[in-house]
């Protein structure tokens, strides 16, 4: 490969694990941060970046992956009457102040439909904290290309034909728990659970309301971003859906 070509290096910004890969390298270099919030996980970016070489930092291009709690994200019913930017850029507005936010100049919104006639997903992060990355980036001598939420890159890639009716896709933090939910391959609903105190506890709760209007779920697929030996969704899981497949997928594929 040409010295010349830019370098991809990924980095995942999460509560309890933020990690960062270089192409070719299978090892993770991982920081963790010292608290949830998105201060603490600034800092653990700045380190993150402190680790990588000196040299060829101009040709490497920062692809990052953040916890949702950094993010607003809405679900898009789809309208076959938007069709201009500018109507489907005040809908996704509308369906996140429906859902209870305000999305104004403070933010960076970006909208996204996967399928045609299928749902599609809104998220927006601050204007400010993506400026600081940005500047932050800039000032090591590096480019940042994109910063997605952890639901957004998961519908985004994630997503494609399944062979299950109906499928859920479970994205597990340390303080929430995320579930995506499919029918036929088609998102339909997004489900979020707090975790407080037991992440089992939390997994229950959040599967017995998915199975209250999708009785028949033939998979499950779990993303664990912290890559934590520790938190596994397979016993309660497997509890709730004794019947349906669990399979691990990775957030490095989604980057």
């Amino acid at each position: 490969m040409s010295r010349l070509l830019p370098e991809k290096v990924k980095i995942g910004l999460f509560p309890g694990c933020c990690w960062l890969q270089r192409r070719g390298v299978a090892e993770l270099v991982i920081v963790r941060p010292e608290g949830q919030g998105a201060e603490a996980l600034t800092a653990a970016f700045i380190a993150l970046l402190a680790k990588l070489p000196e040299a060829g930092r101009a040709r490497i291009h920062l692809h990052v992956l953040v916890s949702d709690s950094l993010a607003a994200i809405t679900l898009l019913p789809w309208q076959e009457s938007l069709v201009a930017d500018d109507e489907l850029r005040a809908y996704a507005q509308a369906c996140f102040e429906q859902a209870g936010n305000t999305i104004d100049a403070s933010w960076a919104m970006q909208y996204h439909f996967r399928q045609f006639r299928a749902p599609g997903m809104a998220y927006a992060l601050s204007h400010v904290w993506l400026s600081q990355l940005v500047a932050l980036s800039e000032t090591a001598g590096m480019h940042l290309k994109t910063v997605l939420p952890l639901s957004a890159s998961a519908y985004q890639r994630q997503g494609g034909a399944r062979t299950e009716k109906q499928s859920v896709l479970l994205l597990v933090e340390q303080e929430r728990l995320t579930a995506l939910i499919c029918v036929n391959g088609m998102l339909i609903n997004r489900d979020v659970q707090p975790v407080m105190g037991k992440l089992d506890a939390a997994g229950v709760r959040l599967l017995m309301r998915v199975t209250a209007n999708q009785r028949n779920v033939q998979a499950v697929y779990y993303c664990d971003p912290s890559y934590s030996e520790a938190v596994s969704p397979q016993a309660f899981v497997a509890a709730c859906l004794p019947q349906s497949s669990i399979t691990p997928v990775i957030a490095l594929d989604w980057i």
